[in-house]
């Protein structure tokens, strides 16, 4: 892609008000948050972004929405809810869990930005306490809200939030002076829970929900949140880079850390325990297939694009890189013999081989 065509995408992405985003695809969002791997942006910059991008739950349309969900098949409606659950559960978590980095950050400008993500994050909490009491039926407030979704998260993502998370901030909450557990604070939040996690899935959820023309509400929500949360994984990748180029050693506390969230982090992507209720994907247009293949590749790659922006070399990249990806064959066949059948991602192998 051209400069001048980036530069444009950008400026729309990044201009566009509530209303406007129902037009802006995810693969836009993605170019507008590669931009903030530049090592000139500071976090002041992003900062300054924050202000200009402020929107409200409250003037959502979703009476739509409404109308789609009550139009579509259970097993849809099972599925789509699964997914939103877990973001529901995930935003409430880090809501809770950011204020130790906030206050352990060692620059004032790294301070600022994390009082906004903390205001974005309690901003997509009361997104989805919102869509579930009007569009998916489930009342009663946000404790309620939670209490009836909780049992809903897997293995993999329990792991994630319930030990890797709240350990991480706990030691810099006890220890706010030690760089290295902020280091790897930073790392679990906001390049493995936002970057990895949430990135796919919020790419998944919005590439399908436009491909069908489904709950435009959602999709407007949805993508403001996406948008917000670019800026927060950019603020990760500014914020690594410091300590980085302020003491190396903190290169192999990154590596490390990644790697040991590796098994959690595909695990919560796979899933091998919930058996799929996929529609075959011989039977769907090409616009609604969703390959784990593809979203994989761009997960791995679009973490190894950071990782070598905040400076890691590339021969730990790559190590990285093919950690993550023999886990999820590792996790596909383990599918496979839990439920005696054949993980989807066998098709799209088929497929991928055909031509």
């Amino acid at each position: 892609m051209e400069q001048t065509q980036v530069r444009e995408i950008v400026r729309r992405v990044e201009g566009a008000p509530l209303r406007d985003l129902l037009r802006v695809s995810m693969d836009e969002v993605q170019v507008q948050m590669d931009s903030y791997l530049d090592p000139a942006l500071d976090a002041l910059a992003l900062y300054r972004r924050w202000e200009r991008q402020q929107w409200a739950v409250a003037d959502l349309d979703l009476s739509e929405d409404a109308r789609h969900w009550g139009r579509l098949e259970e097993d849809q409606r099972d599925a789509v809810r699964r997914t939103m659950i877990l973001f529901f559960i995930g935003e409430q978590a880090v809501t809770d869990t950011l204020s130790p980095i906030l206050h352990a950050a060692p620059h004032e400008d790294e301070r600022i930005f994390l009082a906004t993500q903390i205001a974005d994050e309690a901003r997509h909490a009361v997104f989805f306490q919102r869509y579930f009491d009007e569009v998916l039926g489930i009342g009663g407030g946000l404790h309620a809200a939670l209490e009836r979704v909780g049992p809903e998260a897997t293995a993999g993502f329990r792991r994630i939030f319930d030990l890797h998370l709240v350990t991480a901030t706990e030691r810099v909450r006890t220890a706010p002076a030690d760089r290295s557990a902020w280091v790897e604070a930073v790392v679990t939040y906001h390049l493995i829970i936002e970057g990895y996690l949430a990135l796919t899935g919020q790419r998944n959820l919005l590439r399908f929900f436009r491909a069908a023309g489904l709950l435009p509400g959602f999709t407007t929500g949805f993508t403001a949140v996406a948008r917000d949360e670019s800026r927060h994984i950019g603020f990760g990748v500014l914020a690594l880079r410091r300590r980085l180029a302020e003491d190396p050693e903190q290169a192999r506390v990154i590596a490390r850390h990644v790697l040991e969230l590796a098994e959690a982090t595909v695990h919560t992507v796979v899933n091998p325990e919930q058996r799929l209720r996929a529609p075959d994907p011989a039977q769907l247009s090409e616009a609604l297939r969703q390959s784990p293949l593809e979203a994989r590749d761009f997960s791995i790659g679009s973490l190894a694009k950071r990782l070598r922006s905040i400076g890691l070399s590339e021969t730990v990249v790559d190590q990285i890189q093919d950690r993550y990806r023999g886990l999820y064959d590792q996790l596909w066949a383990r599918y496979e013999e839990i439920h005696g059948v054949e993980h989807p991602v066998r098709w799209y192998q088929r497929w991928a081989e055909a031509g």
